[in-house]
Formats: C-alpha cells, structure tokens, sequence
C-alpha cells in the first residue's frame, strides 16, 4: 500500500482509497477525465502521500498537453528520482491502478467521494488545533471562540471556492515537492502563451514587417522565418492603427505572393485596420475585446502604442501608464491571450529596459522585451539586430532580420556571428584597446561589438586590464588579447 498520513490518536483519518484509486485509474485510461476531477478534487485532497504525488505530475503533465497514461507518467516520475510507490517499480503500480477502471462510468462522484472525505479530515484537524489551545494554561475562552468563528467562517469559504483543504498557500515542503510545467510558448523563446510581450525600436526599424511576417508564418506549426519553433498554429489578431490600410495591404501582398508565405493559412490572421479604430476608448476596447473572444485569438498585437495611448494622459505618468496597462490586461486575461504592444524607443543604443519611451511600466509590464537595433541597408536588402529578454523561459538568441524583397524568402532570421572578427581585431588593434576602438576596427555597432567582446572573455582570449567608469575622471574599460595557444 502507499505510505499513509499520521493517524489520529487510535482511529485513523476519513479516507476512501477505492475512490482515489479507481479517480487516478480512470485518468490514465482516459485523459478526458481530468478536466472533470480537476474541479473537485487538488493533490492535497488524497490521503495517501503516494497518490498526492501522482496526482501533482498529473497535473503538470496536463498542464503542459502531455498526454497521461501509465508509460508516460512513470517517465515523468521517474526524472523526479520516484521510481518506487507502495514499495513497487512505479509502473507497476500505476498499472494496477486501471484494474477494473473499464467498468467505471461515475468517476466525477469518485472524485466527489475523496473531496469529503478531504474536508472531514480538515475539520477533524481544525478541532484538534481549537481543543490543544483550549487545554493551554491560561486559556481565554472568548478568544477561543472567536478563533473557533473565524476558523468555521474561512474553512467554510475554502470549500465553497472549491479548495477543500481550506488553506491559502501550502508549507514549504509541500510546495517544493509539487511538480509545476514550464509556461507554454507560442513561439519558443519569443511569444509565451497568454503573455505580455514589449516590442521597441526606433522609426522605420522594420517592427512593421517583423509583426506581419511573424503572423504570417505562425499561421501553421513549424519552424518560422528559418529560425523561429512552432508547436502549434497561432491565430493572431493584427491591430495595424499606425499604417494606412494600403500600406498594410501591400506589405502582406509583397509577402503572402512569394514561395517563402505562399502555405500560410490566412484563415489564423485577422486584421483590424486604421480605419475601424476611433480612439481607445472603452467602447473600442470592449468590441476589441469581443471580436478576439469570439475569433478565439492566441495573439493580439497593438500596432502602434503611441496611437493606442491616446487619451489615456501622459505617457511618461506612472499612474496613467499603469492605469492603462490595466485595460491592457484586462483584455489579454479576458479573452484569454497573448497581447503584444509595439512602441517606440526612447534613446539610440540604451539597454533593454531602457530602451522604451514614456513610463518605466512598460518593459516591467512585460514578460518578453524584444529590442530593434543596428540598421544597415546594402542595396535593397535591409538588415537589423534583434534582442529578446524573456522572462519566462529562455530567451531566443540575438538574431539579425534580413528584408529583401527581391527574394523568394524575403523576410529571414540569422544567428548573429558573434565570435568573427577576432582575427582582425588582433591584427587592427594596439596592445590595449577599449570597447570603442573595436567598434571601429570592425566598423560594426555598438551592441555587436560588445557581444563580441563578452564572448572574448568568456572563452578566456580577452581579459579586462582596467578603467571602466565613465565621466571626466575616468575612462572607458580597457582590454588585451591574450596569447593565442
């Protein structure tokens, strides 16, 4: 058997081990059960320790769309060093648990049967805690009966919003042996699945053509732009009130014409043109909001900010900016989505939360910062650098978007060739050099040169040798090569 909760005194604590066998059961033999139980029941409602854990990586399991069944749950145990349960290889007691599962038709009532018997548990506990502090010396009566209120009054509320351990929060312990899935992404690195994502750059950076193409090529799953990973097709809703409609037109045009788009599936894009915007006012925002419910979004992606702001009050306000930004994610946890707002940088070459204008509640609204730099145009093809802070997963590497629309892959994603140059600077650069002497010997940008160089380091071919504080006093950080081995 599993290893059991303590006893109390004599008795042992209210508990159905059938019902939370044949709960577990049914859901390896149909992952359709688990929505239904998922409402009645959480991993501390099972009485056995063995049956709270398997439950929880059901739950993370669910959580990340893995399917659930005695193979796949045993492997997801097994990478947490669980490989034993009731004193037997694990799945060979996740395998017992479908014993009889087929004849099963009222699992929602199983689940209903270990919710109460959950909750008589924590009245039992809680009259235990009401009697130890009714025998301390010195016991104030009145305050143990209002503790004995307020008690009844909070378990009570616990169990009518479904938590029926009737606590807020969980003990140390407990939380860290719970299993919880990584965020889900709609584009690995870039775009997590119901996020709050900040795009800056300065004008004529290409946002435009980065969000059209983006949208374009998630419509199927994949890998995007050569460089992007989709699991699944994202629907994005593009609010382009920047752009004129012909202009937005003719950029999708010179797009979806070409072999690179031509398998895009324009049925998960929906376009909301200048023209169907009239301010941001909460009769706008509430049809926006309608429009993407019942389009079923993944994506929405507000196009510029500088016009959506308007009559919200001062960008650069604190309480303006976070009032909006309210609506913002009003929207976003309504619908549910993913809402991506482009703005507009605030200072050439500043750092990621720098970077954008107005209020500093922007980039801190935002899970995932992604910064345009570094513009270079060699005829007709556009080139421009890409960073991306992510804070809920790893962030995708810097990159450099390609525009040529000559080409029949007009819009392409490159790693940046951080490590090149190192031949030639050793050869163009004095025996102690600064960050800006690299710049010029590479006649490359700032933030190249300074990935470059953190690279350097890292690898031990570099070494800094002094300075680093700005100003009149000081100087900037001076750097060697060391001797090639």
């Amino acid at each position: 058997m599993p290893t059991r909760q303590p006893d109390n005194g004599d008795r042992p604590l209210p508990s159905n081990i059938d019902a939370e066998r044949s709960v577990l059961g049914a859901i390896l033999t149909s992952n359709d059960y688990f929505a239904p139980v998922a409402q009645k029941v959480n991993p501390l409602s099972f009485y056995h320790t063995d049956h709270q854990m398997i439950f929880r990586a059901m739950t993370a399991m669910h959580a990340a769309d893995e399917s659930i069944d005695a193979i796949t749950l045993a492997e997801h145990l097994a990478k947490k060093r669980q490989t034993v349960l009731a004193g037997v290889p694990a799945i060979a007691y996740l395998s017992s648990l479908q014993d009889g599962i087929p004849h099963v038709t009222n699992v929602p009532h199983y689940a209903a049967i270990v919710q109460e018997k959950a909750r008589l548990r924590e009245v039992i506990k809680l009259g235990n805690s009401i009697q130890h502090a009714a025998m301390e010396t010195g016991a104030d009566v009145d305050r143990l009966q209002k503790m004995l209120r307020d008690a009844t009054d909070t378990h009570a509320a616990a169990v009518a919003a479904g938590n029926g351990n009737g606590h807020l929060g969980s003990s140390l312990m407990d939380f860290l042996q719970m299993d919880y899935a990584p965020p889900e992404h709609l584009v690995e690195g870039l775009i997590p699945r119901g996020g709050s994502i900040l795009i800056v750059a300065l004008p004529h950076r290409m946002k435009s053509w980065f969000t059209t193409s983006l949208a374009l090529a998630c419509t199927k799953e994949g890998t995007a732009l050569g460089k992007l990973e989709v699991k699944k097709p994202v629907r994005t809703m593009l609010v382009q009130v920047e752009d004129h409609e012909s202009i937005v037109k003719q950029r999708i045009t010179n797009l979806i014409t070409t072999a690179q788009f031509m398998e895009c599936h324009p049925d998960n894009i929906w376009i909301v043109k200048r023209s169907d915007f009239n301010g941001f006012t909460p009769e706008w925002y509430g049809r926006l909001k309608k429009q993407a419910t019942e389009w079923k979004a993944d994506l929405i992606i507000l196009d510029v900010l500088r016009r959506i702001f308007q009559g919200h009050g001062d960008l650069n306000s604190p309480g303006d900016s976070s009032s909006f930004l309210e609506v913002i994610d009003d929207i976003r946890d309504s619908v549910p989505c993913a809402i991506a707002l482009v703005h507009h940088e605030n200072k050439k070459d500043a750092d990621l939360m720098n970077a954008s204008a107005g209020s500093y509640n922007f980039p801190g609204w935002a899970n995932v910062v992604i910064q345009f730099k570094g513009k270079t145009m060699e005829g007709a093809i556009t080139k421009v650098e890409i960073e991306v802070d992510n804070k809920l997963g790893v962030s995708a590497e810097p990159m450099r978007m390609v525009l040529d629309l000559a080409s029949s892959n007009p819009v392409r994603l490159e790693h940046l060739e951080e490590g090149e140059g190192e031949a030639e600077a050793r050869d163009r650069l004095a025996a102690e050099w600064t960050l800006r002497d690299l710049m010029e010997a590479l006649d490359i940008k700032k933030s190249a040169a300074h990935r470059r160089l953190k690279k350097w380091v890292s690898a031990g071919t570099v070494e800094k040798i002094g300075g680093g504080k700005k100003g009149p006093r000081g100087g900037m950080a001076r750097y060697q090569f060391l001797s090639s081995v």
